[in-house]
């Protein structure tokens, strides 16, 4: 395909749900936007498969003060990932939600959320990707809220809290970064960190504001909460692809393979770790499906934290890691996503159609437990062979680790599937065709991506690879059945969604009536209520007093084209700058 016409369809790809979000809000053009809202990401799935990506760089110079947009090879695994379930979810949402309005009201969140994703995926440069990231993050807090329940306004008022934290972090990060290099590319800002004197304090911001969207231990507190309120077709994606985004920023903006970074390596594998083995802890306390399947996002996205943290250790193997990372995040987005799909069909009191859903989920099931000839056996060995670059202990102890992490997801899996049984109680929809097609069309992509992107070893390597996967899933079936047999479950009491806040919040309670007993406060909560608004009211009054003065002061014209001056100074000094 030609550049200049690959180049223009892939913008004009990102730009397609922007556009028709926009249209949604039109009411005589409202009708046409919601019949072609489910195939949005379409063009750029068509556009994913059809370049060939060799660091193909498009620059956009009356852009952001000139961006760059780009596919290589690890942008379209990703690009090609999100766009697949993208569509599927938007597919899938059509038939999710018969009215008409409540259609409107999802798909505009998720078109934007939706432009959002494609854009920080091809995005080579700083601005171009905090703006695809910001507007997904923003975008998905009316994913999260959507149903507007008590716990979905609760996700949604965590959420939103950790997005601005993580949004600032970054925002702060991006800014040191491009004074420390002198650059807003990420190549050369990645090269330019390396002798950067506030590289580690750029490091440190950006493992924790993308932590937030990866879910890393400690910032993972948003995934058990909003994942059971939202829509299922958003909590596809929200799983499948745009925790994703976390990790790309990652892969990204650190300076992997640029340098050895020892003491960050150690600490990146020690969370990635941690947050594998708890995440399948705490999911295995879980009686709902779609809880169960956040903290198994944490756990997978903890595998993922782990390889980066591989890369830091050992940047001579960065360009062999990175392939490994990517197929990784492919194989989970689309295990999960198959997963999430799935779980919204397990609801019909048909017993014959619930006994089939069952089945078809234990296909994606098996695969992200790492069952022989999958995608997870393929993705799993990879990371497993990488392990052995990394420095003593570390090439000992992490292929160990990796293994017993593989028996903790295979149990995880078991659980969900247990849940989920034809015997168990209906908690999703109908299946209907509108829904089935878009699920079978992920499951067929989970069954075929090892074969069509994967790389098999040869017949001896692959037959120790079916031996090294096919022992965690037998030994975790085999204590599977010894726990029904038992009724062990019965006895174990789900954890909270939200483990570490709910404890958070619990302790601060004795605090909080210490601290009302100590300061002699007698308000009722409706007296103090009734306080905040009188005074509410009156901050309004004024504030409208003072900004009708304001208003009227900047519509002088002579205000007016100073201000227009000084605008135009300020933005050529800032592209001076930059």
């Amino acid at each position: 395909m030609n550049m200049t016409l690959s180049g223009g369809l892939l913008l004009l790809g990102v730009i397609w749900p922007l556009l028709l979000a926009l249209m949604l809000l039109f009411r005589r053009i409202n009708p046409a936007a919601l019949h072609l809202a489910p195939w949005a990401a379409l063009p750029v799935l068509v556009v994913s498969l059809l370049l060939t990506p060799s660091d193909i760089r498009w620059q956009l110079p009356g852009v952001l003060m000139g961006s760059e947009l780009g596919l290589d090879t690890t942008g379209q695994m990703f690009l090609l990932l999100s766009a697949f379930l993208w569509t599927a979810a938007g597919v899938y949402a059509r038939a999710y939600f018969p009215q008409p309005d409540q259609r409107t009201r999802f798909y505009f969140f998720f078109l934007l959320a939706m432009a959002g994703n494609f854009g920080l995926i091809v995005a080579h440069d700083l601005p171009g990707f905090y703006l695809g990231f910001t507007l997904m993050s923003f975008a998905s807090y009316g994913l999260v809220i959507f149903n507007g329940t008590v716990a979905a306004l609760r996700a949604g008022r965590v959420y939103i809290s950790l997005v601005v934290v993580g949004e600032l972090m970054l925002f702060v990060a991006l800014l040191l970064a491009v004074q420390a290099t002198g650059a807003t590319s990420f190549d050369a800002v990645r090269v330019g960190l390396i002798d950067a004197d506030n590289r580690d304090l750029v490091i440190l911001l950006t493992l924790a504001g993308f932590g937030i969207k990866t879910g890393i231990i400690g910032l993972h507190v948003w995934l058990p909460l909003a994942h059971p309120v939202a829509p299922t077709p958003a909590s596809a994606v929200l799983s499948g692809a745009m925790i994703k985004a976390g990790l790309l920023g990652w892969l990204r903006l650190l300076p992997l393979g640029e340098i050895a970074l020892p003491s960050w390596g150690i600490t990146v594998i020690t969370l990635g770790l941690v947050s594998a083995f708890y995440g399948v802890v705490i999911g295995l306390t879980q009686r709902d499906p779609k809880t169960l399947l956040a903290y198994s996002s944490i756990s997978q996205m903890g595998i993922m934290t782990m390889a980066v943290g591989l890369g830091m250790l050992a940047p001579e193997a960065w360009p062999v890691i990175l392939p490994g990372i990517a197929f990784y995040a492919l194989h989970h987005g689309l295990s999960k996503g198959a997963l999430f799909l799935g779980a919204g069909l397990a609801g019909s009191h048909h017993r014959l159609q619930r006994r089939w859903v069952w089945f078809g989920l234990w296909l994606p099931a098996l695969a992200l437990a790492g069952a022989p000839w999958s995608s997870g056996m393929l993705a799993k060995s990879l990371i497993k062979t990488y392990a052995l670059y990394a420095p003593a202990p570390w090439d000992v102890l992490l292929p160990l680790l990796l293994s017993a992490s593989a028996i903790a997801t295979a149990l995880l899996m078991a659980r969900l599937l247990y849940l989920l049984r034809p015997a168990g109680q209906p908690i999703g929809l109908v299946p209907v065709a509108g829904l089935v097609l878009p699920w079978v069309a992920v499951i067929m992509a989970v069954l075929l991506a090892p074969w069509w992107l994967g790389s098999w070893p040869s017949d001896q390597a692959e037959t120790m690879q079916v031996i090294d996967s096919l022992w965690p899933v037998l030994l975790a079936f085999f204590v599977t059945v010894v726990v029904l047999r038992t009724g062990l479950f019965q006895l174990v009491r789900p954890l909270p969604a939200g483990d570490i806040l709910v404890l958070w919040e619990r302790s601060l309670q004795p605090l909080y009536r210490m601290v009302r007993s100590w300061s002699g406060i007698q308000y009722t909560f409706s007296e103090a209520r009734q306080w905040c608004q009188d005074r509410m009211v009156a901050l309004v009054a004024v504030a409208i007093a003072r900004m009708k003065r304001t208003e009227d002061y900047f519509a002088r014209w002579d205000v007016a084209v100073f201000l227009v001056v000084i605008m135009v100074l300020a933005t050529s000094l800032i592209a001076s700058i930059l």
